[in-house]
């Protein structure tokens, strides 16, 4: 039998943008469609000539069509632009730019297409500079906002907001940033030096740059003006313009350098492929704009250690926050003065300092992986978004969980993130205390009567009517079921209540699996299991290669049910990166207190510890589960605390904090789906120390992350961990590559998107 698994087909997204040359949009897009390391097929149109980027994309094999629609070519390329939609029929569009927002959606409109996302790309603030073709395009789509697009996606929160004013459809209006793949403008010292010796530019001279194209609204002759005043300066400069039509043929420019009497103090480059290494070389970058929506060459400065000077405009002033210089607009004089104040700085003994944390900050806010992960989920709430001219309220997403707490803690940032996508998210679990927090945030819940122990008939029966009671009445688009009897009873339940999708999450096979005991139950769930997951339209989540295999040998999944998806995610942001206290090694597990996590092993491993008189701390994050048959007593807790053996913190949730102030992560489960804990404690940079079990070795890479120990060997538990303690160097070493696994392979944002790619599947009409 195969043991193989699918995942939905891959998103297929149509790219329009009104041409291919050197500009922001282009350079974004080219960023977004090759820096997406997912399976997502995207195929770019370009309403001009293939322009700069165009064998750029056909280099990266992104799929490049031109269209050729100025003049008399309009109508024949409108024409073809409608057979590329009919052919190719994507998932999502999206546009980019006034002449491909307004041309490129109705095209998609006209042939039946209406997941449709627009990208505005201008900062509005000077439309009226603009040409009229730039500024009817813009008018005529304020109008057309409410019925073409289903999302409109601005770079700046400045931009949203005007355009807001003109009357673009508040509703739809979303800010996803533009961001940077940040290797190539990590500073570049040897071909920095090389570029200034070319300039003629001593080492003691300042390098001022301005990267940007000849532009009404760069205004370089705001920026001259300045530089003809910083002239009276002490410190040596020296100025190179870099961009589109920035050269000797300019008359308008050469004119202005001559007025300013700037022949000997300005370099004219044009259009340059070498931009990271003049930003290298750079000591100061301008940014004199009289209108920005999101100025990408900002980052890239900040990115390339080169201080910044900006004008407020866009979001230049929110990009640079106090790690550069702001100034207001066409004032030469006050960035004349900005320009003063930033050649003192270079003589700064705090100018390092500063440099390094602009180059944070950009790293934390505008990252690639950011703006493609935003982009996935955009994409993916058009597929799930109800059209405005379409009658209905959006598709219900309702989650049945056991615990209410477990939903908090696992489950709820894709909850959240559903409800962002389009989705009417309600949620129905036991009751508890962790409820009152699930609708404070707004989620609809519902209480079932579910109990943690499979004992009672009568009580499962209750469950499971409840359960189709439920659906019935609610009649959810999607039931998204997770943890053992949600999956079982709400399987069974879908498909009696006629449910249109259902995805079940089998986060571990639990108790049943893991006790030799449990045969006859074990049967039971099986068959249960066959039930439940014979839905028609139907996707289970599997944690781990082990547990699919176990369900899939068995008969009761179908190859072509099954994805796999590693865990519940971990937000790289709360569990960051914190280095080790020298302090007292820590060893940390963080758990339910049950038999099969290995309690009794952490136990006896401490004991050993403690009876050797070792320099090494054991301590327990977690509570008792009163109905699950293997809880460890909350009494038998309380007596190896006071014994001095281990510290029990009892319920936790500060768990970053917990790790940050550990040294070791432990786990010595039986089984598991793939513990939350351990991929929190690599995001933590924590070295591990694991069962050889299903989950818990798909959590880790043996011997480069952490090490991995039989289960139920208390002793070799406490070895492996006493190896880690005793060995400072092989804890960074692990702690590091931890971290880089967790970013690789465990970003919440991965995880999202997965989830949301199967809603969307899921919610699809047959």
């Amino acid at each position: 039998m195969t043991t193989g698994y699918t995942e939905p087909s891959p998103l297929v997204v149509l790219h329009i943008i009104s041409g291919l040359g050197q500009g922001g949009a282009e350079t974004v897009l080219y960023r977004l469609i090759t820096s997406d390391t997912s399976a997502t097929q995207h195929v770019v149109v370009s309403l001009g000539d293939e322009g700069v980027f165009g064998p750029r994309f056909q280099q990266a094999s992104i799929p490049v069509h031109c269209l050729h629609m100025k003049g008399m070519g309009f109508l024949s390329g409108w024409l073809s632009l409608r057979r590329l939609l009919k052919h190719i029929r994507p998932d999502a569009v999206q546009t980019w730019m006034y002449h491909a927002d307004l041309i490129g959606g109705l095209a998609a409109r006209s042939v039946g297409i209406k997941s449709i996302a627009w990208g505005i790309r201008n900062s509005g603030e000077n439309l009226h500079q603009s040409s009229w073709a730039a500024r009817i395009m813009a008018s005529v789509s304020a109008k057309l906002s409410r019925w073409i697009p289903r999302r409109i996606v601005a770079c700046a929160e400045n931009a949203a907001r005007r355009h807001k004013q003109w009357g673009y459809d508040s509703s739809k209006m979303v800010v996803i940033p533009n961001g940077y793949n940040l290797s190539q403008w990590q500073p570049q010292p040897e071909l920095a030096q090389q570029f200034r010796q070319q300039l003629g530019v001593a080492s003691d001279t300042a390098l001022l740059a301005m990267v940007g194209r000849w532009n009404p609204l760069k205004d370089h002759p705001n920026l001259l003006a300045a530089l003809a005043k910083l002239k009276r300066s002490d410190t040596p400069w020296f100025c190179v313009l870099v961009g589109e039509g920035i050269d000797e043929h300019n008359a308008d420019l050469m004119q202005l350098i001559t007025q300013h009497g700037l022949q000997d103090r300005v370099a004219l480059l044009g259009r340059r492929d070498d931009i990271p290494v003049i930003m290298s070389a750079a000591d100061i970058h301008v940014l004199s704009s009289k209108a920005e929506g999101f100025p990408n060459v900002v980052c890239e400065a900040m990115v390339s250690r080169a201080l910044c000077v900006v004008t407020d405009v866009g979001d230049a002033a929110r990009i640079v926050g106090e790690e550069g210089i702001v100034v207001p607009p066409r004032n030469a004089q006050a960035l004349a003065t900005g320009l003063e104040k930033a050649l003192v700085l270079l003589q700064s003994p705090d100018l390092e300092a500063l440099l390094t944390s602009a180059a944070d900050r950009v790293a934390k806010r505008y990252s690639i992986e950011t703006m493609v992960n935003n982009y996935h989920q955009l994409w993916q709430s058009l597929l799930t978004t109800a059209s405005p001219d379409l009658a209905g309220a959006a598709p219900l997403l309702l989650y049945v969980i056991n615990n209410p707490a477990f939903f908090v803690s696992h489950r709820l940032p894709l909850a959240v993130a559903a409800r962002e996508a389009g989705f009417d998210v309600q949620v129905a679990t036991m009751p508890g205390s962790a409820v009152e927090r699930i609708q404070q945030l707004g989620f609809v819940h519902h209480n079932l009567p579910l109990s943690r122990s499979g004992k009672n008939p009568i009580a499962e029966l209750r469950s499971l009517w409840a359960m189709y009671r439920l659906f019935k009445r609610i009649q959810p688009q999607v039931v998204h079921a997770v943890t053992i009897k949600p999956v079982l009873y709400g399987g069974i339940a879908a498909r009696l209540a006629g449910v249109p999708g259902f995805l079940a999450a089998v986060s571990g096979l639990g108790y049943i699996f893991t006790n030799p005991r449990a045969g006859v139950m074990r049967w039971v769930a099986l068959r249960l299991y066959a039930l439940a997951l014979k839905h028609p339209r139907s996707r289970v989540v599997f944690q781990n290669n082990s547990d699919r295999d176990v369900l899939l040998q068995a008969g009761v999944v179908r190859s072509e049910q099954a994805v796999l998806i590693r865990g519940s995610g971990v937000d790289l942001n709360e569990f960051d990166y914190v280095p080790e206290t020298n302090e007292t090694p820590v060893a940390l597990m963080v758990s339910r207190l049950l038999v099969d996590k290995g309690v009794n092993e952490f136990i006896q491993a401490a004991q050993y510890s403690h009876a050797q008189g070792q320099a090494l701390i054991w301590q327990i994050a977690g509570s008792p589960d009163k109905g699950n048959p293997a809880s460890v007593s909350a009494e038998q807790m309380r007596e190896w605390h006071h014994s001095g053996v281990i510290q029990w913190l009892g319920e936790q949730t500060n768990i970053a904090q917990l790790y940050h102030q550990a040294h070791i992560a432990v786990l010595p489960s039986y089984r598991e789906g793939l513990p939350k804990s351990l991929i929190e404690a690599a995001a933590c940079g924590r070295a591990v120390v694991t069962t050889d079990v299903p989950g818990c070795r798909d959590a880790i890479e043996p011997n480069v992350t952490g090490l991995l120990v039989p289960a139920q060997d208390a002793q070799a538990l406490y070895e492996a961990t006493l190896r880690l303690a005793q060995d400072h160097s092989l804890r960074q070493q692990f702690g590091r590559a931890g971290r880089d696994l967790a970013e690789r392979a465990f970003d919440i944002n991965t995880v999202i998107d997965s989830h949301l790619r199967l809603y969307g599947y899921l919610a699809k009409k047959t």
